[in-house]
Parts: structure tokens; sequence; C-alpha cells
């Protein structure tokens, strides 16, 4: 029995836009097509099949198995701590590692989680930045609302 993935009935000009690269202008539209494209991968019953396909090829850009490239490292990294051998000139390793991950699911929540703890510091860090830049160019800073009120101490207690 062949099983074929939720995204392969998809017009191609709808599933380039979901799954392949970033390429929109609107940053947006890429984010909620982006969205519908995991939560559809999320419901496809080849999501291993494909993640460990997307892992094998490299692809560096795209979503496959719900994951983008650097999710898709994270649990090729997660699934080697694990002690899972990988080498890509074996021609069994894309099935290994599509057992590993059906056998072992918890590794895709890990990956995701690692990759959005990375861009949340990504995007803190780069938010730092914008900021460092605009106060050494007036400067000046911006106290915060909150920081110019601070309640009194035997308030705060019990």
């Amino acid at each position: 029995m062949f099983l074929k993935g939720e995204c392969a009935d998809f017009p191609d000009s709808w599933s380039d836009r979901m799954w392949g690269p970033d390429d929109l202008p609107n940053r947006r539209t890429q984010y909620e097509l982006r969205r519908a494209a995991v939560r559809i991968c999320e419901a496809c019953p080849v999501r291993a099949e494909c993640l460990a396909f997307g892992i094998m090829v490299q692809d560096q850009y795209g979503i496959y198995g719900g994951l983008p490239l650097r999710a898709r490292r994270q649990v090729l990294k997660i699934a080697q701590e694990a002690g899972f051998r990988f080498d890509p000139n074996d021609p069994t390793a894309e099935q290994r590692l599509a057992r590993f991950i059906r056998a072992n699911p918890e590794i895709v929540a890990a990956a995701r989680e690692r990759e959005c703890r990375r861009r949340s510091t990504e995007q803190r860090t780069a938010r730092q930045q914008r900021w460092r830049a605009t106060t050494r160019s007036t400067g000046k800073a911006k106290a915060p609302a909150a920081a110019t009120h601070t309640p009194p101490l035997q308030d705060t207690l019990f």
C-alpha cells in the first residue's frame, strides 16, 4: 500500500508558497501560510518519511515533515544524541531515520522546542540591537514606563 502526503493534492502554486522558500513580499502572509502548512503536516500519514527525506537531502529551504531547516537539523542532532547512527551514504539511512522518528515522536517536539527557544533569543537580540542603535544615534535612552514607579516594598509582601 502506497501512502501519499496531505500536501500531494495541493496545486503547485499554493504548495510552493506554503512549503517552499520564504519568498513572499508580505511577511505576515508568509507566516500564516507556513503555520497552515505545519498544521497540515502534523496530520499527515507520511510525516516521518517526509521529515527523514528533508534531513537526508539537506534542503536549505522549506518545510519537511512540519519543520523548517534548523529544526530538522535539531531532529538529527537529538536522534544522534539518543544513539541513532547516521551515515548519509547509507542507502537505508532515510528509512531507518523515518522508523526512528516514528518510534520516538518526542524528538520532533524537542526539536521544535529548541528551535523556538533559539528563534526567541535571536529575535530578542535583534530587538536589543535595534534599541541600542536607536539610543546611540539619538544620544538618549527612553526609560520604560513601568520602571519610573516602584511600589513600596511593604505593599508587595504577603
